[in-house]
């Protein structure tokens, strides 16, 4: 059978479905004494490039280009955590907050931010540890 028939023969549903994944921030499940857990999902590759186009800044007259990881990192944040909804008006207000990314610099640590973005990378199909993995296979 040819790729394109078992293509074909798949449930388009049960290839489009989201993943997601439940992640515990311990810090703060120890701070509030009940679990603090957020549910991400992969970003979609259209929107993973527009925050990939949006972070990058052009030196017109060294002609070097930088990336802002932190605001990669952030937007990120921002498209693949899908609970709790971070851009909740009760939620902003209560933070004296104006984005979901106000919240985020308030509630996460560094390493915590990092965390979430590499897991949120992983679901978006950009898993680091694998690609490594095959790289180190290929030299052997």
């Amino acid at each position: 059978m040819s790729l394109v028939d078992v293509l074909l023969n798949t449930d388009v549903n049960k290839i489009l479905q989201e993943e997601t994944q439940i992640v515990e921030i311990e810090r703060l499940s120890k701070t509030l004494g009940q679990k603090f857990e957020i549910t991400i999902k992969a970003v979609p590759p259209k929107r993973y490039t527009e925050i990939q186009n949006t972070c990058l800044k052009i030196n017109y007259k060294t002609k070097k280009t930088e990336t802002d990881l932190y605001k990669i990192q952030m937007l990120t944040l921002c498209d693949g955590i899908k609970e709790p909804n971070f851009a909740d008006e009760n939620l902003l207000k209560h933070f004296n907050a104006f984005t979901p990314i106000d919240i985020f610099e308030k509630l996460f640590l560094a390493g915590e931010v990092n965390d979430i973005y590499n897991k949120i990378a992983k679901l978006s199909g950009y898993d680091k540890d694998e690609k490594e993995k095959n790289i180190e296979e290929v030299k052997n």
